[in-house]
């Protein structure tokens, strides 16, 4: 994929019978007079007048990277700039490939597309959202192409002509903790092709952004430092334990985190002589009800609401469940995720555990942020030496 470029280079400007068009990298930081000076080599034709002083604007929130606004909205969040009648043509694919569903029981997205207007990119404050993306062909005349066009090197334009791009993200443009998302082809047609083409990339690109920005905020009022420390010293094992979390119970292999308000919990299960053969899904699913059955008071796992893949987790191979979980005695339910992975070396299996209870409300940011702790989970090898 082609680099991000932005309107003009730095060289000097030069009289020609047409605008030489140059352009410089996102990451490069210039003194404010060259950028004004270098926004004006854009053509003063009416059809570009516009452009132009879109562009400057924008140059004027660049300036030097090291002062970018702060970025605004949720990451989950992508604003899309689009033109109104390509936008018949690229919601539908969209909103299959980003706004996936998790139930909680209850069907909740886990990110959200909405539509928004180049014309509108200072105004609505567009250009500062934590998810931006743009997508238009090149053979179109409105606008948002001509937008996609300004910002884009002939060389990747010509790339995508010629069929070897479509697709390409820039990171922090004009916000700090930005992702902008540039998708564009030869014509509308292979503009959505390319969309489904590079959709698990996309996805996943997502995925990571909003990681990071959950995760900044899950320790923004700090880590329980002194319950990391005694979770490895005792165990030899830990995870990030963030501001509010404390531990719940312990037991010689068995450990639960909990919060309150609403109520969740990160659990860590281990067991020796367990071989990662035995992790099938059956197994793996009828294990997390012996644990919650027997530490949990009687809970388990809606059969039928649950999805069984593999990921990596703390570098081993794990199973991963997701699902539901209910407990009839006490009418209760929600969702919840495991991983499940076998050291070798130790020659224990490890299981760990996220969960709530959250009646009538959101569940799916609330799980995400107990996950992204559960994903920091470290074991500390010399505890084991020790031994």
């Amino acid at each position: 994929m082609g680099k991000l470029y932005l309107t003009r280079s730095c060289l000097p400007a030069r009289r020609a019978s047409s605008p030489a068009l140059y352009f410089v990298k996102f990451e490069h930081c210039f003194c404010l007079q060259i950028l004004l000076s270098l926004s004006f080599l854009v053509p003063l034709s009416t059809g570009y007048r516009f452009m132009r002083l879109l562009l400057f604007s924008l140059l004027l929130c660049v300036g030097c990277g090291n002062h970018l606004p702060e970025s605004l909205g949720p990451a989950r969040k992508i604003i899309v700039l689009a033109d109104s009648t390509d936008w018949q043509t690229l919601e539908d694919p969209l909103r299959e490939i980003f706004e996936t569903v998790i139930y909680t029981p209850q069907a909740e997205r886990i990110y959200e597309i909405a539509l928004g207007d180049v014309n509108f990119l200072k105004a609505h404050k567009h250009e500062q959202r934590k998810s931006l993306m743009v997508i238009a062909p090149l053979n179109a005349n409105h606008p948002t192409a001509q937008f996609v066009k300004e910002i884009l090197s002939p060389e990747v334009q010509q790339a995508i002509l010629d069929g070897r791009a479509g697709v390409t993200w820039k990171k922090d443009v004009w916000a700090k903790d930005q992702t902008l998302y540039i998708v564009s082809g030869k014509n509308i047609e292979t503009t959505v092709e390319n969309l489904f083409m590079e959709s698990d990339r996309l996805y996943s690109t997502l995925e990571n952004a909003v990681d990071h920005s959950v995760r900044e905020n899950v320790y923004s009022f700090g880590e329980r430092k002194d319950v990391t420390q005694e979770l490895a010293e005792t165990y030899g094992w830990n995870v990030r334990v963030p501001f509010g979390y404390r531990i719940l119970e312990t037991y010689p292999n068995f450990v639960v985190l909990a919060r309150d308000n609403p109520n969740r919990w990160l659990s860590v299960y281990w067991e020796d002589d367990v071989h990662p053969d035995q992790l099938t899904e059956d197994w793996v699913i009828q294990k997390r009800d012996d644990i919650t059955g027997q530490w949990f008071g009687g809970d388990r796992i809606v059969l039928g609401e649950v999805t069984v893949r593999q990921t990596e987790f703390a570098g081993k191979l794990a199973v991963v469940l997701q699902g539901l979980w209910e407990n009839e005695a006490e009418w209760k339910g929600g969702p919840f995720k495991s991983y499940a992975f076998v050291d070798v070396d130790l020659n224990r299996l490890f299981f760990i555990d996220i969960g709530l209870y959250s009646p009538n409300k959101k569940k799916a940011p609330i799980l995400r942020r107990i996950d992204l702790v559960a994903k920091s989970f470290t074991i500390h090898r010399a505890f084991f030496q020790d031994k």
